[in-house]
């Protein structure tokens, strides 16, 4: 695609005629990037308003990213004190001696396929401000002074497609985020209330919810299919405090069986999303974010979803559990994913604690036994 196309495809994705995560990718391929972002913050409250992505990360990246990571993201402090105009480029901040030791590079930039950051703010007034994030990808150098040119030039016009975005709507719709993310992964998720009020969910949920096979809706309010199950559902977010008057500090789950009227066992894992800690991404209220799985459904390998939300394994951890599991050794785990091995080792230690053994064979044993474990 040409430079001129791409402006075009700038101005049609923020007027609603072109797709803004094709948009995007296009760019991500023009400079050779590994992911470009656009985020809108309201700065009132800290919440996300508006995100999209292009390029080669993943749904999972950006569920990821606001689940457990965006709060320990070393580079947003610094990307955002930097003047309107200017550009944050993450390498002249942080070095790789930095790199290795923090959190957020190794457990979960780096294993997700990302190295290099350069940001600016697009708008930024009294009430919101637009980020322009161009990221490259583990492997790659951080951009070149001829590059940073280009992306100069490119936020020109960045800025007035967002300044007409921004024109075209009067307000951004409160779940707008929550349908971009939950709607790209593949399993049944529906985003409740604490009276068990459905705020939404994906097309997977919907079709679960049509079926009537293990959950319903009922008047607005999701339901299960024996009164068993909805006693341990209601209990459940009602242990995670799921109300905007009782705030959390750490984010907390629950794994439940509940029965389905063709006489098997699925999984529900049940999550707390409190706004003040995940940007506001799933809505302005506390929600509880209901994962189903049918532990019968046959996929390949181990799941690093199921895993993370069974045992409370960070994603950073289930990847070296699963890695554990195909019989690499943790020298070999640190090769592939390119963070430090001493990193690696922690991960193991979180997952074996978090799995309530001593032993990589015993740990092996109950990710195998998932199935049956709850």
């Amino acid at each position: 695609m040409t430079f001129d196309a791409l402006i075009s495809s700038l101005y049609a994705a923020a007027s609603g005629r072109a797709d803004w995560t094709v948009t995007l990718t296009h760019v991500a391929e023009f400079l050779d990037l590994w992911t470009v972002q656009v985020l809108g913050i309201d700065k009132k409250n800290g919440h996300l308003m508006f995100s999209v992505h292009g390029g080669k990360s993943t749904p999972q990246t950006g569920l990821d990213y606001f689940r457990y990571y965006h709060s320990v993201d070393p580079r947003v402090g610094l990307a955002a004190l930097t003047p309107l105009g200017q550009w944050f480029h993450c390498h002249e901040h942080f070095n790789d001696s930095f790199v290795a030791r923090d959190p957020f590079y190794q457990e979960f930039l780096i294993p997700h396929g990302g190295r290099y950051a350069s940001a600016t703010n697009l708008i930024d007034d009294d009430e919101v401000v637009f980020m322009l994030a161009l990221m490259r990808g583990h492997g790659s150098p951080p951009l070149t002074r001829q590059e940073q040119n280009v992306a100069d030039q490119l936020r020109h016009h960045f800025v007035e497609a967002m300044k007409n975005l921004v024109h075209s709507r009067e307000t951004f719709a409160e779940l707008g985020m929550a349908r971009e993310l939950l709607e790209q992964l593949d399993y049944p998720m529906l985003l409740v209330d604490e009276t068990r009020g459905i705020w939404h969910n994906n097309g997977r949920a919907e079709s679960m919810l049509q079926a009537e096979v293990v959950v319903r809706e009922r008047a607005g309010l999701l339901a299960c299919h024996d009164r068993a199950g909805d006693d341990a559902l209601t209990a459940a977010i009602y242990q995670l405090q799921v109300a905007d008057d009782k705030p959390r500090t750490t984010p907390t789950r629950r794994v439940l069986s509940l029965r389905g009227n063709d006489d098997h066992v699925y999984l529900a894992f049940v999550s707390a999303i409190q706004p003040a800690h995940t940007m506001g991404a799933f809505g302005h209220g506390a929600r509880a974010l209901v994962v189903l799985h049918d532990p019968q459904e046959t996929r390949p390998g181990l799941d690093l979803f199921v895993l993370t939300e069974c045992f409370d394994f960070t994603p950073a951890e289930a990847r070296v559990a699963i890695a554990i599991a195909d019989g690499a050794n943790l020298k070999q785990i640190a090769q592939r994913t390119g963070i430090e091995l001493s990193t690696v080792r922690t991960h193991l230690q979180r997952a074996l604690q978090k799995a309530s053994v001593e032993r990589q064979a015993d740990l092996v044993r109950a990710l195998m036994a998932l199935p049956v474990r709850v």
